[in-house]
């Protein structure tokens, strides 16, 4: 399976004025046309505002599918240019139901691996002046996710994203949304989330404390 690299997105804090005042973050970042280096934390030009919420080696890369805008460009009225979603990589294609936690990409000299959704928060919502779009994001389960570095190298806009390996346990991003925030006891669900080794140690607590309810 092949998918095209829309988009390859950088940026470092800023603080910026919203609709209900100052926000600091690296949300809004920009697209680069040349060969960027990716480490185990992130792109070369990247960082984040909140590392105790964002960053780390489980989420190095945050990719989000670039169908997606065309929802959202529908669903209000107004454009969107890459990259709106705040994320490192646009990619057409690619989908929260069909991609494994644990699924390996290799784009351009990198290989990454899928750990988890990406959480929609308040940020996108200051950013565009939108009070409903993290609920909007939820509701769709077009969250986006996120990726560790297995390999680091140069990537481009315009590489190739092509599927190294499949997770075997056949868990989806969706399937995490789908525990996250419609059915947070779905034993039989969580503990197919669990048997992933892909899957965050930080994020297993949190859902396996729900198995005792």
């Amino acid at each position: 399976m092949k998918y095209k690299l829309c988009s390859l997105n950088v940026g470092r804090p800023e603080r910026y004025q919203t609709d209900k005042g100052e926000l600091e973050s690296a949300y809004r970042k920009r697209p680069v046309s040349e060969p960027t280096f990716l480490s185990k934390l992130n792109f070369q030009g990247d960082e984040q505002a909140d590392k105790k919420h964002h960053g780390g080696v489980d989420q190095a890369v945050c990719l989000y599918p670039a169908q997606h805008y065309r929802f959202f460009e529908k669903e209000y009225g107004r454009s969107f240019p890459f990259p709106s979603f705040g994320e490192n990589l646009t990619v057409e294609g690619i989908d929260e139901r069909t991609t494994n936690i644990g699924d390996v990409f290799s784009i351009g000299e990198a290989e990454l691996q899928v750990t988890k959704p990406r959480k929609p928060c308040y940020i996108i919502a200051r950013t565009h002046g939108i009070d409903d779009f993290p609920k909007q994001v939820q509701r769709t389960g077009f969250t986006g996710f996120y990726l560790r570095v297995l390999k680091e190298g140069y990537v481009k806009a315009g590489d190739d994203v092509i599927l190294k390996s499949k997770d075997s346990n056949g868990v989806t991003v969706a399937d995490v949304n789908n525990v996250k925030y419609d059915n947070p006891f779905d034993h039989d669900k969580i503990k197919r989330i669990l048997q992933v080794d892909a899957f965050p140690q930080e994020d297993r607590a949190s859902i396996e404390r729900r198995l005792s309810k």
